[in-house]
């Protein structure tokens, strides 16, 4: 049976596009505005927690072009110069949006494992450079497939203009490399890390105060926080990349139009998790998200930062130095771990 567009994938497909929009474009221009506010939140490395959220917010904007393609049931209207300017942004802030993530992870790595380093590591300066670096990254890609290493075409499966895997194999190796493996390897290598040191740091507080109970729920917040973080990631790219590496290596093959498009709207889902996961898992920018929308009206972000929890010390360095083997202020470090990892979780997406 031939794969077509019908009146019910159109509504199915468009009302899910209509939502992803909607968050990733208002959810994370709140965060854009909580983090650049310094009063709103207190977490370390908000310039990269921005970045991620500009990134998401310049993408949902882009999939305007995808929903009116949708509604067209899998046309494109727009002409060959903005075909090629939807490919271009779609690489450029999909890969963007991923190595934010990716040096958010690097950010609650060292500031959690190897504390000693962060400020060396972490300065204004060096953070400028990263997010310089994350949006450079995508350009040779995002401009190769212009200048002729592939093309931009639209393609009616995904409704959006990308270049085929199968046009240049080169071109889509080194894109798969650069926006599946090496992203995941690293967020999933600070996450593990993470979870290490504090489940390790845990271990040392329980043998000293006899606290089990309280131990082992901070482990299990811990654990979901990034279990949550690592399988949206997963959930999201992993069947889009394993579809367009078959796509790749089988050219032959055709994907059925309602794998094709599922596998492109998870992609573009992980834009719109970012504000949904910070509101669910992090107290901070919840709080924050209910003070913008209840002054929103008047123009100004008068939330304070986490009455109740601004003395905490976001880095378990402030009470604990790990590697000496001291503990102290055990009951307010048990506290903080909760909070570093929900400030940590996407904020790692985490």
């Amino acid at each position: 049976m031939e794969d077509k567009w019908t009146t019910a994938s159109v509504a199915v497909t468009a009302i899910s596009l209509c939502i992803v929009i909607v968050i990733g474009i208002f959810g994370n221009l709140m965060v854009v505005l909580i983090s650049a506010k310094g009063n709103c939140v207190r977490i370390k490395g908000r310039a990269l927690i921005a970045s991620l959220a500009f990134a998401d917010t310049l993408e949902s904007l882009n999939l305007i072009f995808m929903l009116v393609s949708v509604a067209k049931h899998g046309q494109w209207i727009f002409g060959d110069s903005l075909c090629e300017l939807n490919g271009f942004m779609t690489t450029e802030f999909v890969l963007s949006s991923l190595y934010s993530l990716t040096a958010i992870s690097l950010n609650r790595y060292f500031m959690v494992v190897k504390q000693g380093l962060y400020r060396k590591v972490f300065t204004a300066r060096n953070q400028a450079l990263m997010i310089a670096f994350i949006w450079c990254i995508p350009l040779p890609l995002a401009t190769g497939a212009l200048l002729g290493w592939s093309k931009f075409e639209f393609q009616p499966g995904k409704c959006i203009c990308l270049f085929y895997f199968s046009r240049s194999i080169s071109f889509s190796s080194i894109v798969l490399v650069v926006g599946v493996p090496v992203p995941i390897g690293i967020i999933s290598f600070c996450c593990f890390q993470i979870f290490k040191e504090v489940k390790s740091h845990s271990n040392q507080v329980q043998s000293m105060t006899n606290e089990a109970p309280s131990v082992n729920v901070e482990e299990v917040r811990i654990t979901k926080t990034l279990t949550v973080v690592v399988a949206a990631y997963l959930i999201c790219f992993i069947p889009a990349a394993t579809i367009n590496l078959m796509e790749m290596v089988i050219p032959q093959y055709k994907i059925p139009l309602w794998i094709d498009m599922l596998s492109m709207i998870l992609v573009f889902c992980n834009h719109a998790n970012n504000p949904v996961i910070y509101g669910v898992l992090n107290k901070q920018y919840r709080k924050a998200f209910k003070g913008v929308l209840r002054n929103l009206i008047v123009g100004r972000c008068s939330f304070k930062a986490s009455t109740d929890n601004s003395s905490h010390s976001i880095a378990l360095g402030d009470s604990v130095d790990v590697r000496k083997g001291k503990v102290s202020h055990q009951r307010h470090v048990l506290s903080d771990q909760g909070n570093l990892l929900n400030d940590s979780s996407k904020v790692t997406a985490t």
